[in-house]
């Protein structure tokens, strides 16, 4: 019969084995790569789901989970959403445990945690809703646009500003030009001209409101995090005029934007 040390040894041993292997499978990671030139990814098991993604002849995705039935696995989206892919269409890859241990530096680990790729490269058509102030006013705009390519993009607004004597509508039309696209983290240039035109509260008489034109030029940064939120700020400069009259204004804007 063993002694009690060794008996104790033995299971401190046999617990330090267990350990290490399930760290080791926690480690590991399964991955698949796509074999197809374009591989529809679904929200389901199945091609009656809708279709979220579609991955390119290569790319290379995290498979988290398959299907209890038929040939599909679950995978990680680049903006940290998930969906499912059919079996035929990727290759499981193996994974060198050697070089995982070293992994990215915590820099690269932080943004791929945060950020996801920019939805100028695939999508065609965003909106954004606006808040913040315009003329030392509180305004609420919506800003939907067309993307004609990664870089530019046609933007209409509409909205208002609310003031204690007169309230102003907007509406304009301009572009918007991308400088990195492909950056999560986007900086842009605009433009646009239309129309202010202001109405006074209804309890205020003696307050002029009128019709104007209007341009505005200005700028700001795109952020595209995970789960497909996009944020957005604008700084812009506004000329509001008409024949006898010439205003300049500020917008100081944060929004959220949404693109498919």
């Amino acid at each position: 019969m063993k002694p009690p040390a060794l008996r104790l040894l033995g299971c401190v041993g046999l617990l330090v084995v267990a350990l290490a292997s399930v760290e080791a499978r926690a480690d590991d990671t399964a991955l698949v790569r796509v074999v197809s030139e374009e591989a529809q990814i679904h929200t389901g098991p199945g091609f009656g789901f809708r279709v979220v993604y579609r991955a390119r002849l290569g790319e290379v995705l995290p498979a988290i989970g398959r299907a209890s039935h038929d040939h599909w696995f679950r995978v990680e989206l680049p903006d940290g959403t998930y969906g499912w892919i059919l079996g035929d269409e990727v290759f499981p890859l193996d994974v060198d445990l050697a070089a995982a241990h070293q992994g990215p530096s915590v820099w690269k680990r932080m943004g791929s945690a945060i950020f996801s790729p920019s939805p100028l490269l695939e999508d065609d058509v965003g909106f954004t809703f606006s808040a913040g102030v315009l003329g030392g006013d509180g305004m609420f705009l919506f800003r939907p646009a067309w993307l004609l390519a990664p870089h530019v993009s046609l933007e209409g607004t509409v909205g208002e500003t609310v003031g204690n004597q007169i309230d102003v509508i907007y509406l304009a039309g301009g572009f918007n030009a991308f400088l990195f696209a492909a950056s999560p983290v986007t900086p842009f240039v605009g433009a646009a001209a239309g129309g202010a035109f202001g109405r006074k509260k209804a309890d205020q008489y003696a307050i002029q409101a009128g019709n104007y034109s209007m341009v505005n030029v200005g700028g700001g940064l795109i952020v595209a995090l995970k789960k497909r939120l996009t944020l957005r700020g604008d700084v812009r400069h506004y000329v509001v005029f008409d024949a006898n009259h010439t205003q300049q204004i500020q917008e100081y804007s944060g929004a959220l934007a949404v693109y498919f």
